[in-house]
């Protein structure tokens, strides 16, 4: 079986001001924490992120960059650019989908790793029991099928709620950092 991920990071980050991507935890950027737990727990043998460009702290050949189209198309234009820049899958593959904006990203991969899969994937809840879709890990052909024939602007609710998920309760370990005052309680500081 193989693993893949993506990683999302292209969106305006209009509440935070500026881009998520340069946001920095212990001194790494969490995009640079986001590939590493793919890689070192998720076992990921490719990370695509989905950003204008990749952080300057991420090791060479650790992921490749991937433009959603057209830029700020939103989740699902950033889940379908980054989705057709994975080599070719095997047909019982299955990638990872992350936000970049996760603090606890590896706590997350970790999770999502060892949680039983429903049959189309797994994705994580919130303590509001809301599905948290950039947080789960998908069956590569399910994920590909769902995609909308239009994905600008498509909501990723709408794209992905028709998947049969084994939901994941998992209270606060998703809360990302959408403003200033989220990143400073998570100890996130701007580059």
């Amino acid at each position: 079986m193989s693993r893949s991920a993506i990683v999302l990071a292209g969106g305006r980050s209009a509440r935070m001001g500026r881009d998520k991507g340069k946001l920095v935890l212990r001194g790494r950027s969490l995009v640079a924490h986001a590939v590493a737990a793919c890689r070192d727990r998720g076992g990921c043998d490719h990370v695509v992120v989905v950003a204008p460009h990749l952080p300057d702290d991420l090791p060479p050949g650790s992921a490749l960059l991937a433009l959603e189209h057209p830029p700020f198309g939103g989740p699902v234009a950033g889940l379908a650019a980054g989705l057709a820049a994975l080599p070719p899958a095997q047909p019982d593959g299955e990638v990872l989908v992350l936000a970049c904006d996760l603090p606890r990203v590896a706590e997350i991969v970790s999770l999502l790793t060892t949680a039983e899969l429903g049959t189309d994937g797994t994705c994580l809840v919130d303590s509001g029991d809301v599905p948290q879709y950039l947080a789960g890990r998908y069956c590569r052909r399910s994920l590909t099928s769902a995609l909308p024939a239009e994905v600008d602007g498509a909501a990723l609710k709408s794209t992905l709620s028709g998947l049969r998920l084994r939901l994941v309760p998992a209270p606060g370990l998703t809360s990302d950092v959408d403003t200033p005052a989220q990143a400073d309680a998570f100890g996130v500081r701007l580059d």
